[in-house]
């Protein structure tokens, strides 16, 4: 019997690199700096499972491409549909390849869209992955732009549309600055999850929970 599980899960597997203090990337924003931090300092395999979901949301960005790319939708124009990312401060980077990220034109205006692959659609969209479009907005000056959720099982979807937001960035930047400062010192950050009741969902989630745990507040 051939194991087709195994087959994908081989093809899946990445290399694990260290991260280098200095350098960071957009997705790591609007999570807990905590959690940032002990990736750069105590860097974990990513779970098989975690891999496949990563995978699947790719395949829809690509389906999402195709459709906005097609002839049969003269009224979008698709742009580009990976964008690289590169936002220099004093002493770090914040860079990457965004292959979740699509440039479209209507009616002669440029807008950013965020594709994200959801189980059920969202009555709002998520903070973070706003922070991530505010950022991806602050380095391309394209201030105009949609998080757009596709819903997994039937293809349905949901757009929120957002402008640039100064105010958003700047604290955006703040938390990098933060993270920053707390590797290059070695200093733990707080536990900002654990500290707050809307985001405590993340620890159930976070493959560093039992490091946290030991490190206290």
């Amino acid at each position: 019997m051939i194991d087709f599980d195994k087959i994908i899960d081989q093809y899946l597997i990445r290399e694990n690199k260290p991260k280098e203090i200095g350098r960071y990337y957009p997705s790591e924003v609007g999570g807990c700096i905590r959690k940032t931090w002990f990736s750069y300092k105590n860097p974990k395999e990513l779970d098989a499972a975690l891999l496949r979901i990563f995978e699947a949301g790719n395949l829809l960005h690509e389906f999402i491409s195709e459709a906005i790319k097609s002839e049969k939708n003269p009224e979008v124009e698709l742009i580009k549909n990976e964008m690289p990312i590169k936002i220099e401060e004093k002493d770090f980077i914040i860079s990457g390849r965004i292959d979740n990220l699509v440039l479209l034109r209507i009616s002669g205006k440029q807008y950013l869209i965020e594709v994200k692959s959801t189980k059920m659609l969202p009555r709002q969209a998520n903070e973070s992955h706003e922070m991530q479009l505010q950022l991806y907005m602050h380095a391309t000056n394209i201030h105009s732009g949609f998080i757009l959720y596709i819903q997994k099982d039937n293809l349905t979807t949901k757009a929120f549309p957002f402008d640039y937001n100064q105010e958003i960035v700047e604290d955006i930047l703040r938390r990098f600055r933060e993270l920053h400062l707390a590797l290059k010192h070695n200093t733990l950050p707080k536990p900002e999850a654990k500290l707050n009741e809307e985001k405590r969902w993340m620890c159930s989630y976070c493959p560093y929970k039992e490091n946290c745990d030991k490190a206290g507040f």
